[in-house]
């Protein structure tokens, strides 16, 4: 039988590889090759078919870990009888979750899908769901910023591996038991303009893309994640528009911002690498909010202008409340944001209502926006810098 001292005593051959089966798990085997990788594998018999599965290499994964992971896929397989239950994967179970239950019982299902695609899916996409620990859920949770937000994703997780154990495709949920990590009361932060002009300044040093996106969420007073996924597509410089789609927003309505001319003016000095404005690998868009922001925070603190806590969300509620003390009316101002508006005609028809208004307001915004940091069109409205954060 396999020890931890027996294990780590083995030597490497000296051409191929040797095998030492498990006689505590039958089918783990521990695999040795000339220059003295271990590697545990599980094989196994499923019906016709002989497969062979890797679990780990050592020591990174001990012989207790090994045994414990062969015995799950074992399980997995008694149940199913499919090699294809070892394979299953988080992102294979959240898309059948969202089709069979979410769609048809769920009015809320693409706000529920967004969030997978937006914070969970980028992580845990191709990670096999009976990998997922606990460990796992709270590093991805602590990940995400806002007050709300990290319940609303963990809500979700929790969710899909509920369906899942449903389903028997894992014995026991890693999220069980794991509790809200924020405490849910309403924020009324509003950042000064003076807040906002030390933002502005010190985004500058957070050059492309996280210094463009956060002047694009000043500026446009969107959702951070509505930024963050701008497609070069949805967007007509010359025009000065930029056309969100029903699928791309949280209220599922279609959506037209004017885009001021400082708004065009970032969007002109962009690099285009892919399908994303705001993109570190040209394939998906910029995600990296917390730390992107933690060190915009340490820019600002090093040149003693610390600001009271605040989040990326507070842009948006900023941008709406000093819009309405330069006189913009508040159904405008709700326009602008996309709040929920009644109606068949105001819900399905009226992309284009209030245009003209919406661009007065928000180039009555960038003109105040400019005004404070002292800045015009041709002095410095975008980062000088371009190299990823």
């Amino acid at each position: 039988m396999l020890t931890d001292t027996k294990v780590a005593a083995i030597k490497p051959p000296e051409s191929g590889q040797d095998e030492y089966p498990d006689h505590k798990v039958t089918g783990l085997r521990l695999r040795v090759g000339v220059g003295g990788k271990k590697t545990w594998t599980l094989r196994r018999r499923v019906g016709s078919k002989v497969i062979n599965k890797k679990i780990g290499t050592y020591p990174a994964t001990s012989l207790a870990a090994a045994r414990k992971a062969a015995g799950a896929m074992i399980e997995a397989l008694e149940r199913e009888g499919s090699p294809e239950a070892l394979e299953r994967t988080f992102g294979d179970v959240a898309s059948t979750w969202i089709e069979k239950v979410a769609k048809p019982k769920n009015d809320s299902w693409k706000l529920q899908e967004r969030r997978l695609e937006m914070h969970v899916l980028p992580h845990w996409r191709d990670r096999r769901l009976t990998s997922i620990r606990r460990s796992d859920v709270r590093d991805l949770l602590e990940g995400i910023e806002g007050e709300v937000l990290p319940n609303r994703v963990l809500t979700v997780i929790k969710t899909v591996f509920r369906y899942a154990l449903s389903r028997d495709w894992i014995e026991a949920s890693p999220v069980e038991g794991i509790a809200k990590p924020k405490s849910e009361t309403e924020r009324d932060r509003v950042l000064s303009m003076d807040e906002l002009k030390r933002l502005w300044n010190a985004s500058e040093l957070s050059g492309y893309p996280f210094g463009y996106f956060l002047r694009m969420l000043m500026l446009t007073g969107q959702r951070r994640s509505e930024v963050a996924s701008m497609k070069w597509s949805d967007v007509d410089l010359d025009a000065g528009t930029w056309v969100l789609s029903a699928t791309d927003t949280k209220s599922d309505r279609a959506h037209l911002v004017p885009l001021s001319a400082p708004a065009v003016a970032i969007l002109q000095t962009v690099p285009r690498f892919g399908e994303y404005v705001f993109t570190t690998d040209g394939k998906t868009y910029f995600q990296g909010f917390a730390k992107a922001k933690a060190q915009l925070d340490e820019f600002i603190k090093a040149k003693g202008e610390a600001l009271d806590a605040w989040t990326l969300h507070d842009l948006r509620r900023s941008a709406a409340t000093h819009m309405v003390r330069l006189g913009v009316s508040e159904t405008i101002v709700s326009r602008i944001l996309n709040h929920a508006r009644q109606g068949v005609t105001a819900k399905v028809y009226a992309l284009h209502s209030y245009a003209p208004e919406k661009r007065h307001a928000l180039d009555a915004w960038a003109t105040e926006i400019l005004r404070t940091v002292g800045v015009t069109l041709a002095d410095n409205v975008v980062p000088l810098r371009s190299d990823n954060t």
